[in-house]
């Protein structure tokens, strides 16, 4: 107890410090107030009617510079110990017992009233109405549809941009999360309608910004940027949409809005895959040998580029259909899947230092590792199974509290709120490299086919198909 006791005092020192400062700011403001009323007051008429109303008035603000002179002085001459308040208590037969009791209240009142104020706060309607492929349940992309009265977002904080969407990615990601992927952390880490079903799709996107928050400075109104969210976060297919200024970059300049679209959540995680989760980096990578299973998907088709352009050997694994495409973004070797034998056609090759499987046709995992060099990495990139969501109540009550708390943390500590499954890759540094990439024309963006929102259906059926090359887009143009 005494040591929660000597935080408790250095936590009320630092309190005391932050509302000196407010007073000090309120002081100068009531002051200048004050004499303003007053000049106010002594410029009126000197009707007698009038006369009397000023004495009533000038009454009055003596009476509020009286009272403002005496909070200030019993602020000033007011010290409050914890310690010394922590042996009153003590001393009136206070035992440590209760004390504990009244700090648990203490905490639990405090999450449950931050608990209410993030999830049954007031949601603003609005009037205006927007187009935005939803999923309406969890039943697989039968639940996936086009809607056509979508509420248009609106700017609620001052680092907010509203984004103009003029083309977005449709990812594996998506086709999970009309399954229920990530919905526990949806109803957690959202507030007001973006909680619950429901959801828009959508990890990435191309637009312009058409409205800035007042504190933002790196972007203006007319900036055609691209950005990607993490799988909990509201979805970007949508005509317009929401997000914090730290999220976006400006895309590249030689690629249309489609080709661009292509390149943020996928280009992010191939590069978290490559410079966290392996052992290439850009400065090592020179001679490696790297075998990507799924040469040509989305992330496999960065992956490739990437390896190449460190100066590493790129060996892929692709359907038939892709060998010449996996040629042309780089690889030194490509292995198809033709029905025979995949581990006997491995051994035909050397091993790999790093091995990276990015989806497609299913394949046992120990057939690949085995063909691992001793010190080398295996990362696979499609989205992992996450526990959270197939909770019960207890378990899941218990999860949400421990989310809750760490939010709690996060908030009062001032770290990012976006720090969650895969938040932590999409880093907006990572985004600025690929579009500077792209830029240098040393960075090629694939696409297989573009469709409108009102095909999602068979967009969503294309990304599932083992023939798909690279991105499929949807395109609010």
């Amino acid at each position: 107890m005494d040591e929660i006791g000597f935080h408790l005092s250095n936590q009320f020192e630092t309190l005391q410090i932050h509302t000196y400062t407010v007073v000090q700011h309120g002081q100068q403001w009531i002051r200048d107030w004050l004499i303003q009323a007053q000049q106010f007051f002594y410029e009126l008429g000197s009707d007698q009617k009038v006369k009397n109303v000023k004495e009533a008035m000038q009454s009055i603000l003596n009476w509020l510079e009286k009272a403002w002179e005496e909070m200030q002085f019993q602020y000033y001459n007011t010290h409050f110990s914890v310690k010394s308040f922590y042996r009153n208590l003590r001393s009136n037969g206070v035992s440590k017992r209760d004390l504990a009791f009244c700090l648990a209240g203490l905490i639990m009142g405090t999450l449950l009233g931050y608990y209410i104020g993030t999830n049954l706060g007031y949601t603003v309607r609005h009037m205006h109405h927007i187009k935005a492929v939803i999923c309406h349940q969890y039943i697989g992309i039968e639940g996936v549809s086009m809607m056509e009265d979508s509420e248009m977002p609106m700017i609620q904080r001052p680092n907010e941009l509203l984004i103009q969407v003029k083309a977005a990615s449709v990812n594996i990601v998506d086709a999970k999360i009309c399954y229920g992927y990530s919905k526990s952390y949806r109803r957690l880490l959202n507030s007001g309608r973006h909680r619950e079903l429901p959801v828009i799709l959508g990890r990435d996107c191309t637009g312009i910004v058409v409205c800035i928050g007042q504190s933002v400075i790196n972007f203006d109104i007319g900036d055609e940027v691209f950005l990607a969210v993490p799988s909990w976060a509201p979805g970007t297919m949508a005509e317009y949409i929401i997000v914090p200024e730290t999220q976006v970059v400006k895309r590249p300049k030689h690629f249309s809005f489609e080709l661009s679209a292509s390149l943020p959540y996928n280009g992010c995680l191939a590069w978290d895959a490559l410079i966290n989760r392996s052992t290439i980096r850009e400065g090592n990578a020179k001679g490696k040998r790297v075998l990507i299973y799924g040469g040509t998907t989305p992330i496999g088709c960065v992956l490739s580029q990437l390896v190449k352009l460190w100066g590493g050997h790129v060996c892929t694994i692709c359907r038939p259909n892709g060998v010449s495409m996996s040629k042309a973004l780089g690889a030194d070797d490509v292995i198809t899947l033709n029905g025979s034998s995949l581990e006997k056609e491995l051994q035909l090759y050397d091993k790999y230092d790093a091995i990276f499987y990015t989806g497609g046709l299913p394949i046992d995992e120990r057939i690949l590792k085995q063909r691992l060099m001793p010190n080398g990495s295996y990362v696979c990139t499609i989205p992992e199974r996450l526990t959270s969501d197939s909770l019960g109540f207890i378990c899941g009550s218990i999860f949400a509290g421990w989310v809750r708390i760490k939010l709690l943390l996060q908030y009062m500590f001032g770290l990012n709120m976006q720090q969650w499954i895969e938040g932590s890759k999409l880093n907006a540094t990572y985004l600025q490299a690929l579009c500077d990439l792209a830029d240098a024309q040393q960075l090629q963006m694939v696409v297989d086919r573009v469709y409108g929102p009102h095909n999602i259906e068979q967009a969503m059926q294309h990304i599932l198909d083992p023939d798909a090359l690279g991105s499929t887009i949807i395109t609010f143009q």
